[in-house]
């Protein structure tokens, strides 16, 4: 060791040695010093012209703020990277998250709170209204914050509902066992059900007690249940004047379905007793009829057969459903309602379990359920 290295050995390092350093926009930058102004943090980072930018800085704790061009912002010589926010826009807005205000420019979307007011996906974010209730805000949904006044939102521990039987409960977390879900919702634990859930644009699903529903997975609409063993004292339905496909007969049992398939005429038709019905019907249950055609599955399930007629509580009639159709002697109410474009019938993946959850919608979309 020579004498130069001798004189300063142990002697602490010089915190300016390295030049400093912040993030703008996620990107490390270097400055020249530790007193930039807001049009250096611009120009280090390649963002120009600098009057075109807003520039917000981004502490690690609390909201957003506003950085003028001359304002001085000091450099810490140790702790956590400054972070900045750099959008080009011609002016700054504010708003309110949970009782901080923040600044930004340009478009505010559910996703941009999230990340700068650091809200974990175990909450949810709200937006504040006056004259219709509070918003909650999906992924994607923006907040205008060009209306007159500061937009306020906030945040609280997001919550999970599920539908059984017309009852809606809630919960604190996603993972939730059927027969919890029954007890929650009052339903009698003595008697024995036969347990289906409803899944939009997917076959019903049979459950049982035990089973755990994720109410994050997509679709998940409702439990619906219906009594194990059903006797309304006119005896079970028992006509098999022509076979369903076995993976029908199967689907249709193991959902605990009373049913007949009969021939009237040239048509053939399987006839469902007991079908239950979201609430906002006239009745909780009906006798709901499908035509079989001769040649399916190549050949689509089309439409719905009510018996009696439904009608809404309020009154009111659904539409183009006024036609009538005597099937066995019994006259049904014709639901015309066909698959869209962009849900043509597949021979391979279409069936009787399948049409059923078009029904379904049908059905609910007229009481909003």
């Amino acid at each position: 060791m020579n004498a130069s290295n001798t004189e300063h050995a142990g002697l602490p390092q010089n915190p300016h040695s390295h030049p400093p350093e912040i993030r703008v926009n996620g990107e490390l930058i270097s400055l020249r010093d530790r007193t930039p102004t807001g049009r250096q943090v611009l120009s280090a980072a390649n963002l120009r012209p600098d009057v075109e930018f807003a520039l917000l800085l981004w502490p690690p704790i609390g909201p957003t703020r506003e950085v003028g061009l001359e304002e001085v912002t000091p450099i810490p010589d140790n702790g956590p990277l400054l972070e900045f926010l750099a959008v080009r826009a011609d002016h700054i807005a504010y708003f309110v998250l949970d009782d901080e205000r923040y600044a930004w420019a340009g478009p505010l979307d559910e996703e941009a709170i999230r990340r700068v007011g650091r809200v974990p996906a175990s909450k949810e974010i709200w937006l504040e209204r006056r004259a219709d209730p509070d918003l909650l805000l999906e992924a994607g949904q923006t907040v205008d914050l060009s209306l007159t006044g500061v937009e306020r939102l906030y945040t609280k521990a997001k919550t999970w509902w599920l539908d059984v039987q017309g009852e809606r409960t809630e919960w604190d977390h996603p993972n939730v066992v059927v027969r919890d879900a029954l007890i929650r919702a009052g339903i009698d634990m003595t008697k024995t059900w036969t347990i289906v859930l409803k899944r939009k644009g997917q076959p019903n699903l049979p459950v049982d007690l035990g089973t755990l529903l994720n109410l994050d997975e997509p679709g998940i609409e409702r439990l619906w249940l219906r009594p194990r063993h059903v006797d309304n004292g006119d005896g079970a339905p028992s006509r098999r004047q022509f076979s369903l496909l076995p993976k029908d007969e199967r689907f249709l049992d193991s959902l605990s379905y009373r049913w007949e398939a009969i021939i009237d005429g040239n048509r053939r038709w399987l006839v469902i007793y007991d079908y239950y019905l979201p609430a906002g019907y006239n009745v909780s249950a009906c006798r709901l009829a499908l035509e079989i055609p001769v040649d399916y599955p190549s050949a689509q399930i089309d439409m719905f057969y009510c018996d009696p007629p439904l009608a809404l509580q309020n009154g009111d009639r659904p539409p183009n459903a006024d036609v009538r159709q005597e099937i066995g002697g019994v006259s049904f109410q014709r639901w015309s309602r066909h698959r869209n474009g962009t849900n043509q019938w597949s021979p391979k993946h279409d069936n009787v379990s399948t049409h059923l959850g078009l029904v379904d919608e049908a059905l609910g979309r007229e009481v909003g359920a």
